[in-house]
């Protein structure tokens, strides 16, 4: 949600100041005359970066303060015209800090882009200050005008990208402000190095490649069957750039996770089996999709019905393995990997995973009034290391000689753990290095 939006410039004699905000008194100014005045951020903290030097000018900004994030995009104009041959503003967009900022770079970049064309080419925005004692770039009565037309364009831009995502915003006949902010798809899970990636649309020729080098290294090796841990190996390519490659492909829709293919797993059918089975389309791809290498008439192609009664064959509790073996005969011709994959793909198949489930009792462990645990987590390392010790002395194993000597005695005591060290060394033969 877009909290606030304002038009800020650089005065040759008061500095950076905001001329123009919506909605109003939303970002507290250093003019402000009632300082007890509550805004969603004082001007004052980020003035340096709003209005920042000339060289870092002309480039996107993001500034986080007080819960909130700045997005904007300083202009500075330099002509001679200009006081101090410099003419400097920005217009930020004032967003949560948890808003997604990758979908508001290009409306804040079109919006400075707008207003430095209606300077350049009218002198609207030197014209519209209501700053005392400013130098115009013309003598146009017209000018005038356009005093107010700022807060009105600002006012509008806040109300239809909340209300629309996007908005329609005209000056006069000739400056029009279009801007819309665009659907992001969320960002997908991180691929791990068990995954193994699928492409479901062709990628382009090498030669009309733009990207970058990994995805040119790996490509050879997606085959919807290596996973990405043999895939980095293959192709010589660190995993972890393996896995952003592979995770780009996954969000421009590129490309699917699928699971490791083993017999030992277990799938079943969803609600969606029912649109299979009455969309004959869709069963004649999935008798071609899955029909085994080496068949290659058209009369040893799988049966529609066969392929149905390998997917209701699926269910809770029956592994593929147990699947493969019941159902040898019809499997002679079927690739049974591609029959999972057509199923995961067109997404009336999913994947039943086990998992550990504890079923001891939670109030058998003790715990303080204070909710804290009663064992000291740094103390936890030393009572492991004194666990093997005296599991390794009473398991059973050769007892080595434990002969005392007076001076072993007299110290016993007070450095019993490096005698329990020291029967471990001797049996084991192991020296300290």
């Amino acid at each position: 949600m877009l909290r606030a939006i304002f038009y800020a410039r650089f005065h040759p004699e008061r500095g950076p100041c905001i001329l123009h905000q919506s909605p109003p008194d939303a970002i507290i100014s250093d003019t402000t005359s009632n300082h007890q005045q509550q805004g969603l951020l004082s001007f004052a903290d980020v003035s340096p970066y709003v209005i920042p030097a000339h060289e870092i000018c002309n480039a996107a900004l993001s500034v986080c303060s007080n819960g909130l994030r700045l997005l904007g995009f300083p202009v500075s104009l330099e002509d001679a015209k200009y006081a101090r041959n410099r003419f400097a503003f920005n217009v930020c967009y004032v967003l949560d800090d948890d808003v997604e900022p990758r979908a508001w770079g290009a409306v804040v970049r079109k919006t400075a882009c707008f207003f430095q064309a209606l300077e350049e080419e009218s002198g609207l925005l030197q014209a519209g200050d209501p700053v005392e004692d400013l130098k115009l770039t013309s003598e146009n009565e017209n000018h005038a005008n356009y005093a107010s037309w700022i807060d009105k364009l600002l006012h509008q831009i806040v109300d239809d990208l909340n209300s629309y995502g996007e908005t329609c915003a005209r000056v006069d006949s000739t400056h029009v402000l279009n801007l819309r902010l665009p659907t992001l798809r969320p960002r997908p899970a991180p691929v791990e190095a068990w995954h193994v990636p699928l492409l479901t649309r062709p990628l382009p020729d090498a030669d009309r490649w733009t990207c970058d080098l990994v995805l040119q290294q790996i490509r050879p090796h997606i085959d919807g069957v290596k996973h990405v841990q043999r895939i980095a190996e293959l192709a010589d390519v660190e995993p972890i750039s393996v896995k952003k490659a592979i995770g780009e492909l996954v969000y421009h829709r590129h490309a699917i996770i699928l699971d490791t293919f083993h017999f030992q797993a277990i799938y079943a059918v969803t609600d969606a089996f029912a649109y299979f089975v009455e969309n004959q389309d869709m069963v004649d791809e999935c008798c071609a999709y899955v029909a085994a290498p080496r068949v290659l008439s058209s009369t040893s192609i799988p049966q529609s019905s066969t392929i149905i009664a390998l997917y209701r064959a699926l269910s809770i509790g029956t592994t593929l393995q147990e699947l493969s073996l019941s159902h040898a005969d019809q499997l002679h011709n079927i690739d049974i990997r591609r029959l999972i994959t057509y199923g995961v793909i067109k997404r009336f198949l999913r994947r039943i995973h086990k998992y550990a489930l504890s079923i001891e009792s939670q109030a058998s462990t003790p715990r303080p009034s204070n909710g804290s645990f009663a064992t000291n987590p740094n103390s936890l390392p030393r009572n492991a290391d004194q666990a093997w010790k005296t599991a390794a002395l009473s398991s059973g194993w050769p007892t080595p000689p434990t002969a005392d000597t007076a001076a072993s005695r007299a110290g016993k005591e007070s450095h019993e753990d490096q005698d329990q060290d020291g029967l471990l060394e001797a049996f084991l033969d192991v020296r300290p290095k």
